[in-house]
């Protein structure tokens, strides 16, 4: 009888120590699977970067905008020649809203980003359309060499519309200020309208100089402009010159149709020899509202 339960006691040990092994086994199992490392996914299905841009690739961008928009830090041009003293500053800078002068552009409507619905302004082209419809005149266009040739036999004031292909603020004073009826009235008759390429490449002849095209880098700038604007090359910027061929005043930025109508009244019923522009503003807005 003791025999039998000497047997079973060290049956029962065996038993017990099995149990052990594997319980140790299923241990160090779990944790070596424990320890290993979790595979990595791919980085192109589970991370996203953002990337900040940097400040070098800002002023790029700002300076390719510049170029198309016309957009700079520099300061508005101003007239050297002292023969506008009577204009009021005040016409440099609220007119110059367009190209490359720093200040406030014409403000345009908001985007729709998905989840506001806002309004938004017709394209250029849709606005050019609708003008054409309405008044089917145009601005008379004409060379330089064709003004000055006029002026001989019929003193005019010559306004020079100064711009660059790849300038997409001369393109909407293109579609809106210049499809104005009255800014198109105004400038037929009152004036011989120019149009003036800053990146011209043939000679010309003015008041009996000659005039080249200056490379510089990849671009570059026509002698002529570049006097005219006392070397502050803004785009678009329109430029009045006298009976004589002298510059009356540059004023640089996009024009819209109704301050343009004003700036075209001014120099041409000659109120910037005696009236300061502020007033002769405010007279001929009221006049336009009577």
């Amino acid at each position: 009888m003791s025999g039998t339960f000497v047997l079973i006691k060290s049956d029962l040990n065996v038993i017990d120590m099995r149990r052990l092994l594997i319980t140790c086994l299923i241990a160090f199992i779990a944790g070596s699977l424990a320890a290993q490392p979790t595979p990595r996914a791919s980085i192109k299905n589970t991370v996203k970067t953002t990337l900040v841009p940097s400040t070098s690739g800002q002023r790029g961008n700002s300076k390719a905008n510049s170029r198309d928009q016309g957009v700079s830090t520099r300061p508005p041009a101003q007239d050297r020649s002292g023969a506008s003293s009577a204009l009021a500053p005040g016409l440099d800078n609220s007119g110059a809203a367009g190209a490359r002068t720093g200040t406030t552009r014409p403000a345009l409507a908001p985007v729709t980003n998905g989840s506001t619905t806002a309004k938004t302004v017709p394209s250029a082209t849709k606005q050019a359309n609708a003008l054409e419809e309405v008044n089917p005149v145009r601005v008379k266009w004409m060379s330089l060499e064709e003004a000055l040739e006029k002026s001989k036999t019929d003193k005019r004031k010559i306004f020079v519309d100064v711009f660059t292909d790849g300038c997409g603020w001369c393109k909407r004073m293109d579609s809106t200020t210049f499809m104005s009826p009255a800014v198109i009235e105004y400038l037929n008759e009152h004036y011989y309208p120019v149009k003036f390429n800053a990146e011209e490449q043939k000679e010309i002849t003015y008041k009996d100089k000659t005039y080249q095209f200056k490379k510089n880098g990849a671009r570059g700038c026509h002698e002529l402009a570049a006097e005219w604007l006392n070397n502050r090359l803004t785009y678009p910027t329109v430029v009045f010159l006298d009976e004589n061929q002298g510059v009356i005043q540059p004023l640089p930025g996009y024009q819209d149709a109704g301050k343009m109508e004003a700036i075209l009244n001014y120099f041409g019923t000659d109120s910037h020899k005696k009236t300061p522009w502020e007033s002769y503003q405010k007279s001929f807005n009221h006049q336009q509202k009577d």
